[in-house]
Formats: structure tokens, sequence, C-alpha cells
């Protein structure tokens, strides 16, 4: 078999820790080099694409005009990620509905949480509409089968039940 120790030197074991110590500094000096020239090179790109979009407007959809006021109000904690914190923030917004959360484009979510400061989210909000107008149908085993998929990790295609 292999003898790391094949001349039974003393300092065999210091030897190799040395090697391994010299092997280690050099992989760290060389890729250092490798990652700060890449740095720079994307801080370049990052310097050249905002000079190129300063220039572009953005659009962004009014939040308001995408909620329609309906009466009552539904527990949006039955959809999967949400939970009293989002809520709160959907209802403060003027989503109360499932019907509302179905048809409120996934970037207006997105960014409506994002302006309300860090969440965590144990699903991602891009399933809520989807799962919404489950719930907004009445398809509630539809809903809770999803939900027990996304539960056990399977990302499987449920555009078909939202049809």
């Amino acid at each position: 078999m292999f003898d790391l120790n094949p001349y039974h030197l003393q300092n065999a074991s210091l030897l190799h820790f040395l090697m391994l110590q010299g092997t280690a500094l050099l992989g760290y000096l060389i890729f250092s080099h490798y990652y700060e020239q890449r740095l720079r090179n994307l801080m370049t790109t990052r310097r050249l694409l905002e000079t190129d979009t300063d220039g572009i407007p953005l659009i962004e959809p009014e939040v308001e005009e995408v909620f329609v006021v309906t009466p009552g109000s539904d527990d949006l904690k039955e959809i999967a990620g949400i939970n009293a914190k989002a809520e709160a923030i959907l209802n403060g917004i003027g989503i109360f509905r499932f019907e509302q959360l179905a048809q409120t484009p996934v970037t207006t979510v997105r960014r409506v949480l994002a302006e309300h400061g860090p969440l965590l989210f144990t699903y991602d909000p891009v399933t809520w509409p989807g799962q919404a107008g489950l719930a907004a149908n009445g398809r509630w085993d539809e809903l809770r089968s999803w939900q027990e998929q996304m539960r056990r990790g399977n990302n499987l295609d449920y555009t078909h039940l939202l049809s």
C-alpha cells in the first residue's frame, strides 16, 4: 500500500504539514488575484450598465389601480407562505379577499412586500396568486394538495389547476 513515510524520517509529519501549508498559501495567493480581477471586471460592467440605464425611466404600475374594493375579507393565512405580518401588509394596501390576491401581479406583491421591510417567507410569493385563485373558486382540495406538495419540496407544475 502507500507509505507516507517511506524513509522513516523523524520529522515527516512536520514536513507534510509544512508542504500543505505552503500549498494552501500558494492557492490563496493565486485565487485571490483571480477573484480581485474578476471583481474589477464585474464592477466595470456594472458601471457601464448603470450609465446605459440612467436615461431609461422606470414604469411601475400603480398599486391603487390594481385593487378593487370588495366587501368582507378572507383569511389570507390560508395561503401557504402568508403569515400574520404579510397578511397585515396585504390588508394595508387593500387586499382583503382571495379574488384580489389572485388578480394581483406577482411583481406587485413582491414590490409591496419589499417596500415594507424584510420578511421571512416559507414559500415564494410567486405561488400566492395561484393559491388564492384556487381558494377564491372554492377548490380547497386541489389547494391543499398543492400546498402539501410544496411542503414536501416537490415543485410540480400546477398551472393546469389555475385555468
